[in-house]
């Protein structure tokens, strides 16, 4: 992409409002210091000691932050419980510049949480020790759909775009549950000249009328979904294997597809024509937790500035190998560091 072009892709996004629609979670991060545990009287277990809690927006959260960072208004529709946990990640939303007016909060759900316990070994590492998930298990209440879905139609009024990203296994759990999802395909088909955008990673086959973003085993899941021919991936390299994964996407969705490759880069199909752009060759050690919602963010936010889907998918690129480089926390990238590295992808690509 010619840099001029790309610079005025950038001198947009601030100009932007963008909604993201899916499942919020908190990532609780509890900090333990393996010196300072105890003997518990009552059980005879190690007791561990924490020493510091940390939350910050997980799930559709890492999406709304890598939006703020490229310097997008964002608001959240979702739900969270009437817990603790809510309160965290709700007051850690607001704290990052996001419109939470939407935030459903209900009584009978829980907030779902990521609880991830870090243990400083006496004379060593730290290391993740198991974590502890917090999930809904039961069905969403209908009355809470229905108050979702009411917030997606009057949201996409003054808001350039919706990115949904749905994580959980159970749709019936999830913000994007059917009943969500065919509100969000009716919402797309009247408002055209609008953005919807999906990362999900179980029900990608399940969407109507809006561009999707997946990796490819997502792609390939979905594609086995949808009956169709899934022996490719046996006797087709990765990148022919793409191609044909988005083309019979974009057959069924009519809008554009992203599939994000890992250090090969990003492929995808707009109007029926494919495009690729090899990954960024980072050097050291990578962190791919949160990459697939920084690229989402990435494509999401280039689409709503008027930017093709080829010139999203490039940004988008970028944007996820700036993430990976960040170790140990969900990464963003600012403006300034997309543009350092819009000049180095173009002098690595001219040395290959």
């Amino acid at each position: 992409m010619e840099t001029k072009r790309f610079e005025k892709i950038l001198s947009s996004f601030p100009k932007l409002k963008i909604a993201v629609l899916g499942d919020f979670f908190l990532d609780l991060y509890i900090s333990l210091d393996r010196s300072l545990s105890e003997l518990s009287l009552e059980t005879n277990l190690e007791a561990f000691q924490a020493v510091n809690i940390k939350g910050q927006p997980g799930a559709a959260g890492v999406v709304t932050n890598n939006l703020g960072a490229l310097g997008a208004s964002t608001s959240a529709i979702a739900y969270t419980g009437d817990d603790g946990n809510g309160y965290t990640l709700r007051k850690e939303l607001s704290r990052r510049g996001v419109n939470i007016e939407h935030l459903l909060q209900s009584t009978e759900r829980f907030t779902p949480t990521y609880t991830k316990p870090m243990m400083a070994e006496v004379d060593g590492p730290t290391i993740e020790l198991n974590r502890i998930d917090v999930k809904n298990r039961t069905p969403n209440p209908a009355a809470l759909e229905k108050e979702l879905i009411k917030r997606i139609t009057t949201v996409i009024q003054d808001h350039d775009g919706i990115l949904a990203t749905g994580q959980v296994e159970d749709d019936s759990c999830s913000v994007l549950s059917q009943r969500v999802r065919a509100a969000l395909a009716e919402v797309s088909l009247a408002n055209p000249d609008k953005v919807f955008i999906v990362d999900s990673r179980h029900f990608a086959a399940r969407y109507e009328h809006v561009s999707l973003k997946v990796n490819l085993s997502e792609a390939i899941r979905a594609i086995g979904d949808l009956d169709a021919q899934v022996q490719i991936h046996k006797n087709a390299g990765w990148l022919k294997t793409a191609v044909a994964c988005q083309q019979l996407l974009w057959k069924k969705v009519e809008k554009p597809i992203f599939i994000t490759l890992g250090s090969k880069g990003i492929s995808g199909c707009a109007d029926g024509k494919d495009f690729y752009h090899p990954g960024y060759q980072t050097s050291g050690p990578i962190d791919i937790v949160g990459a697939g919602d920084s690229v989402l963010a990435g494509c999401g936010i280039s689409l709503c500035a008027g930017a093709a889907p080829e010139e999203a998918a490039y940004i988008g690129n970028l944007i996820g190998s700036i993430t990976i480089e960040q170790i140990g926390t969900t990464g963003i990238a600012a403006p300034e560091q997309l543009l350092a590295r819009h000049y180095e992808y173009q002098k690595q690509n001219l040395a290959t």
